[in-house]
């Protein structure tokens, strides 16, 4: 899963009307101007001791892929690859020589289509972050992938690099759904990938599903899901399609084309869900899957499972650097995103500058809140007040709790004590539900007309 896409903060715009992910908090939507300086220093207060995550945006794609809501860029010749890779590189390595050569337990490579780095280029730039961090133990090194791109001899070159995880982006198997979304890859295509990434070593295998796409029918969802089931990914992400042509004018090529209502949407989502679970696979969170001998079934059982910009996770760091256009770190003072477009990117590195441009600083409570809304959004059920005391923060939620008890009238939620649970019903709003701890959320409308919204978003 790549990074959340974002939406700067201006004062003349107008916000998405989609909830919040809540794959940070607070979201990438109270993100504003931050000096870089600033950014800069949170790097050099890092703990020598404590293991940073890396994440590393590649921003570019063979072929558009006109579903896709990702910052990344066509590029039909290499060579644009190959020289956004020099200046990566200096990116890595004018970081570490503020942070130090820190200790990594997770990398994550996204984009874009971080595949479409030949063998040898990724080699040599594995090799600038083995430089620069200490990242021989690490517990996951995943790489997200585009099915077409790859091939067995760049599948083995993973492995070499020491690749442990790869998320393939199969999004759906019916070919008329392919063809509507310009990304057309046969399930022979997908059985040689996989049979390629056994025969490497590489077994922790995500496969990302897509509903409400166009043409998709419960007929073809049933059929994509079988066929998911014969390959048995040890992870399934299964995401909505989100149609926001105003800010992603390429999908305006799919408006031509059936796309399923929100009822239709909601349908596909539950069908598609109890068909993995009466296969063996758990509901993790929001929209996760994994069978039982998967890293997150394993971190969600023992109350470890994180929410963070990739989605739910395992990684126990409490750091995210994030290099590449776009790409957001998460430290302990607060958020930083470098600028988004490409040669803005390529030019302030080139001079030596952080490519930082937007964020902000956390405060105590933010950190507070983020863990009541990660918790909620990982288990479903949370006890304000106890997260509340671990942090040492007196706080009455009193209009969280009246909300909360609305939602609990409603039979969204139950009471036990003082917590709170969501119930099957609620599931269907849990975004909504978690708007009623966001501090920047305006709260002015009611609850049950945002879990109402939700269910038409």
């Amino acid at each position: 899963m790549t990074q959340e896409n974002i939406v700067p903060k201006h004062t003349d715009v107008v916000r998405p009307k989609r909830l919040p992910r809540y794959t940070s908090y607070p979201t990438a939507l109270e993100f504003d101007a931050l000096d870089a300086k600033t950014h800069d220093a949170w790097l050099r207060s890092l703990p020598m001791c404590e293991p940073v995550s890396l994440y590393f945006h590649i921003p570019y794609c063979e072929k558009l892929c006109w579903f896709c809501g990702c910052f990344t860029t066509i590029s039909n010749k290499y060579g644009p690859v190959e020289t956004f890779l020099d200046v990566l590189k200096k990116d890595i390595r004018q970081t570490a020589e503020k942070t130090g050569r820190l200790k990594v337990s997770h990398i994550h490579f996204g984009g874009g289509s971080p595949s479409i780095l030949e063998p040898d280029d990724f080699a040599s730039l594995i090799a600038v972050v083995k430089e620069c961090f200490q990242i021989d133990d690490n517990e996951e090194f995943a790489v997200e992938i585009d099915p077409r791109t790859v091939d067995r001899n760049k599948i083995f070159s993973y492995a070499r690099a020491g690749v442990n995880r790869v998320s393939l982006g199969i999004q759906d198997f019916n070919e008329k759904t392919q063809i509507a979304i310009n990304r057309v890859q046969p399930v022979e295509l997908i059985a040689e990938n996989m049979k390629n990434f056994k025969d490497a070593g590489i077994d922790r295998i995500n496969f990302d599903l897509i509903y409400g796409l166009p043409y998709q029918t419960l007929e073809t969802i049933t059929a994509t899901i079988e066929q998911t089931l014969k390959f048995k990914p040890s992870r399934i992400a299964l995401f909505g399609y989100a149609h926001v042509p105003h800010m992603k004018k390429h999908q305006k090529m799919i408006e031509g084309h059936a796309i399923p209502d929100q009822k239709e949407r909601q349908a596909q989502f539950e069908l598609a869900s109890r068909l993995l679970m009466e296969n063996g696979y758990r509901s993790i969170g929001l929209d996760h899957f994994a069978l039982p001998d998967d890293h997150l079934f394993v971190s969600f059982d023992q109350g470890k499972l994180k929410r963070n910009f990739q989605g739910y996770t395992e990684d126990k760091a409490d750091t995210l650097i994030g290099f590449g256009p776009s790409a957001i770190s998460s430290m302990p003072n607060g958020y930083g995103q470098n600028i988004p477009m490409i040669r803005q990117y390529l030019d302030k590195v080139s001079a030596g500058q952080s490519p930082v441009v937007r964020g902000l600083t956390v405060t105590s409570k933010d950190k507070m809140f983020r863990d009541v809304i990660s918790t909620l959004m990982c288990y479903f059920k949370v006890d304000p007040l106890e997260i509340a005391r671990a942090h040492g923060i007196e706080y009455d939620f009193a209009r969280e709790f009246s909300d909360l008890n609305i939602l609990v009238s409603a039979g969204y939620m139950k009471k036990d004590g003082l917590r709170y649970s969501i119930t099957d019903e609620g599931e269907l709003y849990l975004r909504a539900i978690a708007t009623v701890f966001d501090q920047y959320f305006d709260q002015s409308s009611d609850i049950i007309d945002r879990c109402i919204h939700e269910s038409e978003g």
